[in-house]
């Protein structure tokens, strides 16, 4: 399959409107995934997803009501219930209260980022990307946005098909990746979705607006953004349910995969225990980053997250064939975003099965 690029105009409603009917099939799937997803996961019906999606509604409208506005545009363009789409935008903390909170968890992948400063690439541009590592049944419901706003900035972000934020970058110069992390003191809770949050930042015109807007909204589950600037900054941020931890990079390069690395975490880490792999991939990835300092570009930077050591438990995720089918993961893209530039460069599937396809601002 190829993934869609869609070109997205107008007022925040026509954005949506436009998103939900040139992929109508792909929003209906994806729903479709994670509705099966959470019955498998914790017994949770369509029902009760749907009622619990509404908490999350009065926040999002509090945080930027032209996002509830797209939102409501882009089911009526696929034909869908407005609180299936809600839902789609609310799908990391939906899925988090489907998870039991503890060391024994079931779960296997996640995804491993980087961050470039300008001394650490041969062009000297600031980069940022990941390998986005998630069930397999998730790969045929990607889309890439190129959204033209405006009043804000324009942004080109690759997306699960009916969700409006992402990983991505803006015409400011702002990029944001991506991991999941876990710690004891997430349970389910409203608040503003972290899909919305990563589109918050697309939305800020400087780092300092985009970070002030994390400080100003924690939680309400704990995830790991890399957010850079072509300016020369990258900043990680560990989110919890009430604060936030910052990584910055040594020698101008930054990693991050599923456990927590600011040495500032004063509660337990529930989610490595679950993603052992992590601890391994995070430094397995720098050392691979630091060998080539000064050389690091488009192919040297695909080599090293097409790492396969562990495998299929690797930098480089490919499905393990030992688990259930609903159970498998891999990588189902690797990203690079090229700051500097203004560049997504994305794969359809693992780092090492294909070439990078290219997409811009619009």
């Amino acid at each position: 399959m190829t993934v869609p690029v869609l070109r997205l105009t107008g007022t925040p409603r026509d954005i949506g409107r436009q998103h939900g009917e040139q992929v109508p099939h792909l929003i209906k799937d994806n729903l479709r995934f994670y509705m099966n997803l959470w019955q498998h996961m914790g017994g949770v019906s369509r029902e009760k997803i749907l009622t619990d999606v509404e908490a999350f509604v009065p926040f999002i409208e509090r945080f930027d009501s032209d996002l509830v506005e797209e939102m409501r545009g882009v089911a009526e363009g696929a034909g869908l219930e407005f609180r299936e789409v809600a839902a789609l935008n609310a799908r990391t903390e939906l899925t988090f209260s489907c998870l039991p909170n503890t060391l024994k968890e079931s779960s296997s992948g996640g995804c491993t980022s980087f961050g470039l400063l300008p001394e650490a690439t041969e062009s000297g541009h600031v980069i940022i990307g990941q390998n986005w590592d998630w069930r397999a049944e998730a790969l045929q419901t990607c889309v890439v946005l190129q959204i033209e706003q405006k009043e804000k900035p324009n942004i080109v972000m690759h997306a699960e098909a009916g969700t409006i934020g992402h990983r991505g970058l803006n015409s400011a110069g702002l990029g944001v990746c991506i991991n999941y992390i876990r710690s004891e003191a997430d349970v389910f809770r409203p608040g503003v979705p972290f899909l919305i949050k990563l589109r918050g930042i697309l939305n800020s015109s400087r780092m300092s607006a985009a970070l002030q807007m994390l400080m100003a909204y924690p939680g309400p589950n704990s995830m790991n953004m890399v957010v850079g600037h072509q300016g020369g900054e990258i900043i990680d941020v560990e989110n919890l349910p009430n604060d936030l931890l910052f990584v910055y990079p040594r020698d101008g390069i930054l990693t991050h995969a599923n456990h927590f690395e600011s040495p500032m975490l004063r509660i337990r880490d529930t989610g490595k225990g679950t993603l052992a792999d992590s601890i391994f991939r995070s430094g397995r990835l720098r050392r691979l980053l630091e060998a080539r300092r000064g050389k690091l570009e488009v192919e040297t930077i695909r080599e090293a997250l097409s790492d396969h050591f562990s495998y299929p438990d690797s930098i480089c995720r490919h499905p393990d064939e030992a688990c259930e089918k609903v159970d498998q993961w891999q990588t189902l893209a690797s990203i690079i975003l090229d700051l500097t530039e203004m560049t997504l460069r994305y794969t359809e599937g693992p780092a090492c099965t294909g070439p990078y396809r290219v997409a811009r601002l619009p």
